[in-house]
């Protein structure tokens, strides 16, 4: 048996937010015929971004987050804006306005969808390079950050400490450690 697409039979939007909607949809099942109901996430793209300083430092962000309601250590990133359609310049754009930071090289290395269960959205990834401070940062109203330069070299330790435990981020750098590997 060869694994086949469900059948899309009806959308209802039940709400609108800022950065997302919540879809109730309908499909059927290709195997079985049953028509089921899920719930979906529509969002916007996102990106996320391994960022390097010159001496080898990886630009990291701490901030709050509310659903685990604790403080979480992060790569730079964030929603694709409506009106950008280079995920490259979205991730430029979100280094600088959390860190205070700019690439001289940014390099996709790879894209990802973050939950295909409930999420619509895929997550880029890019590594940027010969970043240098240019100015202060440009957060968000909803957004509290410090920025933090770690060694490259204490990465893993900090990593294998559970101090980064944000999956995409964790993702994220597997895909630049895949890349140095290459």
């Amino acid at each position: 048996m060869s694994l086949r697409d469900w059948e899309h039979l009806h959308e209802e939007s039940l709400c609108r937010y800022k950065v997302f909607d919540v879809v109730k949809a309908r499909r059927r099942s290709p195997r079985t015929q049953t028509d089921i109901g899920f719930f979906l996430i529509r969002t916007p793209d996102w990106v996320n971004v391994v960022a390097l300083t010159d001496d080898q430092q990886i630009i990291l962000v701490r901030q709050y987050r509310h659903g685990t309601e604790q403080m979480s250590l992060e790569i730079p990133g964030g929603l694709i804006d409506p009106h950008e359609q280079d995920p490259a310049a979205a991730a430029a754009r979100e280094l600088r306005e959390e860190t205070g930071y700019q690439a001289r090289h940014i390099k996709k290395l790879g894209v990802m969808t973050p939950n295909p269960a409930i999420f619509t959205n895929r997550c880029h990834t890019y590594l940027a390079t010969g970043c240098h401070r240019v100015g202060d940062l440009q957060q968000d109203l909803g957004e509290d950050i410090e920025v933090v330069l770690l060694p490259t070299e204490q990465l893993d330790a900090v990593v294998r400490r559970g101090e980064i435990d944000h999956a995409l981020v964790l993702a994220g750098l597997q895909m630049w450690r895949a890349a140095q590997a290459e």
